[in-house]
């Protein structure tokens, strides 16, 4: 079997006296990785202990096979990271500056060229590559450091809040290329982020962080199964009220969404069937106009394990 992407064993990380990490154990197999937490949570330092930029207090952080701590050097040459903050050379061009990442990490002269050319065309920053990167907009430079974790060819791509101060358009951009890397050229993603949109979009699984400590590990798709039983009904215009009544009194859960015409229905114990809906319609006289599934948003399934604890 080959190794897993990240192996988290007893990660521990303090800043004199503050743990940052409280002895994190995970591991992740491969695809794509959403960190969630809010501020604070861990994330930044977590992504930097895999980095082999922090030394852990105790534990290992493994990536690709790689002890962090003791290979951080081979191991940056095969993976990708953008960091939160502004990085780059200042005074060199876009394209200049990508060459000497490249060059950095072993490529020859002429291909660091050539490649840092291809990444800032991908990026979408072909027409600005000679200029200096100190002279562009927040969502070029967040396009910059995308190229820059790219430049390399790395195996796994490591972002930090990718979308952080962009706006609407600029984070659709990001999103889009984001998707592009993982879907059509097969990179393995980690993605630190406190929007949770952006993370459901682009991840298959997550890690749930708080207080230096890991809360909760698993797919999406098994976090946003819980309401799953449940249906989301949309009724006749006058009827919301009365359907509402009829729901509650048969036994289900029924709440208002929108424009009030829309409810979730759903059964504390089982499964809603639709043909209970409708038995429960055809019995008080009231037209269903459409019912459909109901599965919670990752944003729940992120506020009740944070609520739990």
């Amino acid at each position: 079997m080959s190794a897993p992407i990240i192996a988290l064993d007893g990660l521990l990380v303090r800043y004199g006296k503050f743990t940052a990490l409280h002895g994190v154990d995970a591991i992740f197999s491969g695809g794509s990785l959403g960190l969630l937490g809010p501020n604070g949570a861990g994330k930044s330092t977590m992504l930097r202990s895999i980095l082999g930029l922090v030394r852990p207090t105790a534990g290992t952080a493994q990536v690709l096979g790689v002890d962090a701590r003791k290979s951080g050097t081979e191991l940056r040459r095969r993976i990708g990271y953008m960091p939160e903050r502004d990085a780059y050379i200042g005074g060199f061009s876009a394209v200049r500056g990508l060459a000497h990442l490249a060059e950095i990490c072993g490529f020859p002269k002429d291909d660091a060229m050539l490649r840092a050319h291809d990444v800032l065309h991908f990026v979408g920053l072909g027409e600005e590559r000679y200029r200096e990167v100190s002279t562009f907009s927040t969502g070029m430079r967040q396009r910059y450091k995308l190229a820059a974790a790219l430049v390399h060819d790395p195996e796994v791509l490591f972002l930090d809040e990718p979308t952080n101060g962009l706006d609407p358009q600029s984070r659709a951009r990001m999103l889009g290329l984001i998707e592009r890397i993982t879907k059509d050229h097969g990179l393995h993603l980690v993605l630190a982020s406190h929007l949770l949109h952006d993370v459901e979009r682009l991840c298959q699984e997550v890690w749930v962080m708080e207080g230096g400590k890991m809360r909760l590990s698993g797919s999406i798709s098994d976090l946003t199964a819980a309401a799953r039983g449940a249906r989301r009904v949309t009724i006749a215009n006058d009827q919301g009220a009365a359907f509402h009544a009829a729901a509650e009194a048969a036994g289900f859960a029924c709440s208002r969404e929108g424009d009030g015409r829309s409810f979730v229905v759903h059964h504390e114990d089982r499964v809603v069937e639709p043909d209970e809906i409708f038995r429960l319609a055809q019995n008080n006289q009231m037209v269903i106009t459409s019912i459909r599934p109901a599965a919670r948003s990752l944003e729940d399934a992120f506020l009740e394990v944070l609520e739990g604890e």
